[in-house]
């Protein structure tokens, strides 16, 4: 034991000699053997000032700017080294370190009883460390500055623990290489809790527990989050669901004000590590508070229906005016801006709850505003040390972490209760609402029955009423179809009828011949048999050759004639025969002259004083075209019939030097065959003739035309045969029709 004692001794000496500091460690207290003393270092510093000296005693730490990786060995001689408080802000020491990197060295002697036993270093930061003992290098946090990229320091409220062993000697050597940055953010905003390192010796045999203020801080903050955000939550449900009411819409802005503070003072207990990330949550919680006041407010004005006067916007505006104290009072302006607004705010929610306590359910929310205001004075009180002469009693720093809190909730809780006794009123006039509407609902079901009953009895009226109308357009429908049929067959026996009388005036002509031939011929044959039955020798064999001659040329005529009037019977079948559809090569020339001449015969027959002159110009160059011939020459006869109507009434109004004329043209026009009718008649009106070719439409006097004749012809045309009719007058002056036809050659 002795011996031990002398080589401690001579250990001290020559570090005396050399001028090197060295702390003695020669018992363990429960919360460990400081080995940064800020607080006590700032109270010598004040007594030496008091006393009128200018140096205070210096802790143990060395400190020494610039970096070199030969600072870290246990014999280095740090005693001309400068002597700092490492435990001092960040931003007091960075004077001190131009290139923001430094080292600080601290040499321990352990007592031997204390060496057999295990130790721990624990240490709080806010900058990037390599943590070296007796020339080990034990632990590296944060990030140090490489290839331009500054420093990432870890904050204050991170823990960090080492195990630490002294060498034979019982000395420990610590040496802390650090960097830091430029610790204020957005302008000159700094974060609280910037110690550039704190530390402590522990028994490491006895384990290391997180203080119970910080675990109860943290459960009570997370706690209080997550109660503010499930306001937060119920509050703006109820403001979409009915967003006229702007209390709500206020109080979910709050809640959620409320929320992000306190979510931050979780983050920053125990999940943020690097101090960037720890600044920017710090600075959003606390600008967090005076957004969530001003919203309170608002809610508590709008529940109370008081108009935003002059003391609202003075209270706003001092409570955004306190969030600028962040960045002008790098020390003290985060308080101002958490409690300033705490207060204010506070304090008016609850002048205008009493001022409206008679409104319903407004007992609850003045009670919590009263002691809430009441709670957050004494907080204030006990955390500015100006208004220490305000605390008469002495208040642990759980005490008053619990004071602000229950200050915080009663709020919430407050407004809540508001809320639900609100619901209650609610509820129960709801179900007053809800059996007035199932009575009115059974009512309304009654007479809904009464009404499709009496639907019903309407349903089958209509119904049969429907069916008897619908019988009675049904027959009406078939007397139209069946008078439609008749007319279309009048205006059919109409053309056959004209068609008729045109054949009987051609047919006239070769019977006459025939007759006239014949009786010729029975004359020829009566003088030939009275010739041959004289006696041989006065008998004529010249008279008998001429008489035979003649006979021969009479029949020779009368079959010309006869296959004539055949041929005009046999067309006439065929246009009174029903058309088959078929398209056959067909002649458009010759159809067109003969219906021209069967025309003009027909209406001579009917008015024997009627006189006309007719012209073809047919192109000789038109081959055979495939048509429905019945078809095509019922519409030629239809257009030749109007076309000496309309040349005869124009007649009988006994124009001067007027000759009635119908001509009719054939001509190829590219791959299409066109048939013009024209005539010099009465034309047609511009007013009607866009009707002419509509069902039952006509100019005629009533009993002479149908109306369906053009109808008919235009649907032949088009439909039929795929052409086109048109028509093109002047009243008048002429009209001429134009049949165009796809050239479907034989």
């Amino acid at each position: 034991m002795s011996r031990l004692v002398l080589v401690l001794i001579g250990w001290l000496l020559a570090s005396l000699a050399v001028g090197q500091v060295v702390v003695v460690v020669d018992s363990l207290p429960e919360a460990g053997f400081p080995l940064t003393a800020s607080w006590a270092y700032k109270t010598a510093k004040a007594r030496v000032r008091a006393a009128g000296e200018t140096n205070p005693p210096m802790p143990g730490w060395a400190f020494r700017a610039g970096d070199d990786p030969e600072w870290s060995r246990p014999a280095l001689n740090d005693a001309n080294w400068q002597r700092i408080e490492p435990a001092l802000p960040v931003t007091d020491l960075l004077p001190l370190l131009p290139d923001k990197i430094g080292w600080i060295r601290l040499r321990l002697h352990i007592k031997p009883e204390l060496s057999r036993q295990g130790l721990l270093l624990f240490w709080r930061q806010t900058a990037a460390t390599d943590v070296f003992v007796n020339g080990r290098h034990l632990r590296q946090t944060g990030t140090f500055p490489t290839d331009g990229k500054p420093a990432e320091p870890t904050h204050s409220t991170s823990r960090h623990t080492v195990v630490v062993q002294p060498d034979s000697a019982g000395n420990i050597v610590l040496a802390v290489r650090f960097a830091v940055t430029d610790d204020t953010f957005f302008g000159n905003y700094q974060p609280p809790g910037r110690s550039l390192f704190w530390a402590r010796l522990l028994d490491g045999s006895q384990p290391v527990a997180e203080p119970f203020a910080i675990r109860w801080q943290r459960l009570v903050a997370t706690f209080t989050a997550g109660l503010f955000f499930m306001l937060a939550l119920l509050h703006g449900l109820f403001f979409i669901y009915n967003n006229a009411d702007r209390a709500n819409g206020a109080m979910a802005l709050a809640c959620t004000a409320f929320a992000t503070a306190f979510f931050s003072i979780t983050l920053i207990l125990g999940v943020i590590e690097l101090h960037d990330t720890y600044a920017h949550w710090s600075l959003l919680g606390t600008l967090a508070y005076p957004v969530g006041y001003i919203a309170l407010m608002t809610a508590i004005y709008t529940i109370y229906k008081k108009p935003f006067g002059a003391v609202y916007y003075v209270l706003v505006a001092l409570m955004l005016g306190s969030s600028l104290l962040l960045f002008i009072l790098p020390n003290t302006g985060a308080n101002w801006t958490e409690f300033g607004p705490a207060l204010l705010g506070t304090a008016e929610c609850a002048r205008v709850t009493l001022l409206g306590r008679r409104q319903w359910g407004g007992e609850f929310i003045s009670g919590g505003m009263l002691s809430a205001l009441v709670l957050f004075s004494i907080f204030c009180i006990y955390t500015f040390d100006e208004l220490t002469p305000l605390r008469v009693l002495p208040l642990s720093d759980f005490a008053q972490q619990l004071i602000y809190y229950l200050a915080v909730l009663f709020i919430p809780l407050s407004i809540s209760l508001y809320i639900a006794r609100s619901f209650v009123f609610t509820q129960r006039r709801m179900e007053g609402q809800l059996l007035e509407v199932q009575r009115l609902s059974k009512q309304s079901f009654e007479q809904e029955k009464d009404r499709q009953t009496l639907l019903a009895r309407q349903k089958e009226t209509l119904e049969r009423q429907v069916a008897e109308r619908t019988a009675q357009l049904q027959e009406s429908l078939d007397e139209l179809r069946t008078t439609q049929n008749q007319l279309v067959q009048k205006e059919k026996m109409a053309s056959l009828g004209e068609l008729t009388a045109g054949i009987a005036h051609e047919i006239q002509n070769p019977l006459n011949f025939v007759n006239n031939f014949s009786e010729v011929s029975v004359d020829l044959v009566a003088e030939l048999l009275e010739e041959r039955q004289r006696p041989a020798d006065e008998r004529d064999a010249g008279l008998e050759d001429e008489l035979l001659s003649d006979l021969s040329q009479n029949l020779t005529k009368i079959s010309h004639h006869g296959q004539r009037a055949s041929g005009i019977v046999r067309n006439m079948l065929q246009h009174s025969r029903t058309s088959t559809g078929q398209r056959e090569p067909t002649d458009l020339n010759a159809l067109a002259d003969e219906y021209l001449r069967l025309s003009y015969h027909g209406l001579r027959a009917k008015d024997k004083s009627f006189n006309a002159s007719f012209r073809t110009e047919l192109d000789e160059t038109l081959p055979p075209v495939k048509v429905v011939s019945q078809d095509i020459g019922r519409v030629l006869l239809n257009l030749f019939n109007n076309a000496f109507y309309a040349v005869q009434q124009r007649y009988q109004q006994g124009e001067a030097n007027y000759q009635p004329t119908v001509t009719v043209q054939t001509q190829v026009v590219g791959r299409k065959v066109e048939i013009r009718v024209r005539d010099n008649g009465t034309g047609i009106p511009d007013e009607v003739r866009s009707k002419i070719f509509q069902p039952f439409f006509t100019t005629k006097p009533t009993g002479s035309g149908t109306g369906l004749g053009l109808s008919l012809s235009y649907d032949i045309i088009t439909k039929g045969h795929g052409g086109t009719l048109d028509v093109d007058s002047e009243a008048g002056q002429f009209t001429e029709f134009r049949i165009t036809l796809p050239m479907q050659v034989a």
